[in-house]
This record gives C-alpha cells, structure tokens and sequence, in this order.
C-alpha cells in the first residue's frame, strides 16, 4: 500500500475519524455508570479511548489518524452544549482530558512507528506510557483550566498521591491492555472494512452515516440524563 492508495483517501480517513470519535464520546458519556456503582470512570474512559484509537490506527496505517479521532470525541461531546444549553466550560476537563491522551499517544506511536504494528509489547508500553504521561498532565493542569468538584476534591495533603493511585495508574494498565486488542480487533475489521469500502461505497458512506448520528443521538440523550 502506498500513500497515494484509496485505502488512505481523505474520504476514508474522514469516515473513521467521525465513526470512531462519535463513539468515543458515546462510550465516555455511557461510562457514567460506573459513579453509580462506586468505582472511578476515568480510568475505563481512557482505556476504551486507547482502543478506538488502536482500532483506527491498525485500519487507516498512519498516525494522522489518532489526532483525528480524539478531535472528533471532543466535537462529539461539545455537541451536547449548545443543545442542551449547557454552560460552556461545562465539559472542559472531559475536552482536555481526550485531548492529552491523543497527543501523548500520537507522540508515542510517531516514535515507535516501526515497532509497533508487529510487537503487542511495544503497544502495551507506549500506550500505558502516554496513558500515564497525560493523567498526570490533566492533573497538574485541570485544576487550573476549568476547576470542577471531582478535581478539587483531591485537594488536601496526599491528594496528588490518591490521584494517582485510584486514576492515573489504572488508566495507564488499562489502556496498556487494551490498545494492543484494539489493535488486533483493527486489523481483523481491515479485511473487511477496505473491500466493502472500495466495492459498496455508495451502501457504505450512508450506513457510516447513520452509525455516527445514532452516537450522537445517544450521547445527547446520556448527557441529558446526567452521565
């Protein structure tokens, strides 16, 4: 495959991205269960977000498309404020937390290119190295760009440590085992993905589109409800 194959069109790239990040922000609002039931949801949160974003990288080959993703989970999400009426900085730290987790993974993958499509070692540790990196980032920085109660109940002697332990270290091994199947799952759907694409475009492009809008429409309704 070359750069200049329809398999990395920017028709397909784009399809991904919607496709992927629409149901990032879906599983991100659907895992506010798990408050209800006494464990932390960041942690599960970013672990499903290493595996989209593996998923759509062992798809579409190239890097590009992690960004991608985490930028459409935050359109996904930011689609609920206006129409719900929601104050704007509302769902800040949730924005900055997709954010970060994208950025330290796009930057661990463009280092490790060569190595990571044939080592699930490698995809284990750059995935739970940039899941670490961007916890402890979100916390340093999330209690100053949009303070919410979760952040600042952390504030008090040993605080910083608690975070770690119960948020940031169980995201990082969650996302270390799940980016790898992630990214089995992406290359097994690849075989099937890419010939349905260049064969039924014209079946394919409608029923991406519906998937993406039965996310969005999902996700509205959880955030509505309070999740």
């Amino acid at each position: 495959m070359t750069d200049g194959n329809e398999t990395f069109s920017g028709k397909f790239y784009l399809l991904i991205v919607l496709a992927l990040g629409a149901f990032l922000g879906l599983a991100e609002a659907a895992l506010g269960f798990m408050r209800q039931i006494g464990l932390p949801r960041s942690p599960f949160v970013t672990g499903v977000g290493f595996a989209l974003m593996a998923l759509g990288l062992a798809v579409f080959k190239q890097t590009r498309v992690i960004p991608g993703i985490a930028a459409m989970g935050i359109l996904s999400k930011w689609l609920a404020v206006p129409l719900l009426g929601l104050p704007l900085l509302c769902q800040a730290n949730a924005h900055l937390a997709i954010l970060l987790n994208g950025a330290f993974l796009f930057a661990g993958v463009r280092l490790h290119k060569k190595r990571i499509a044939g080592s699930r070692n490698v995809q284990g540790a750059v995935a739970g190295l940039a899941a670490f990196a961007a916890g402890t980032t979100f916390f340093a920085l999330g209690r100053f760009w949009a303070p919410c109660a979760h952040l600042l109940s952390f504030r008090y002697a040993g605080g910083a440590a608690s975070y770690m332990v119960t948020r940031v270290i169980p995201a990082a091994l969650l996302a270390a085992l799940l980016f790898p199947l992630g990214y089995a799952l992406g290359r097994k759907l690849e075989r099937r993905l890419l010939p349905m694409w260049l064969s039924r475009k014209p079946l394919f492009i409608p029923l991406a589109a519906t998937f993406i809008l039965a996310c969005w429409g999902l996700l509205l309704w959880l955030t509505a409800a309070g999740f």
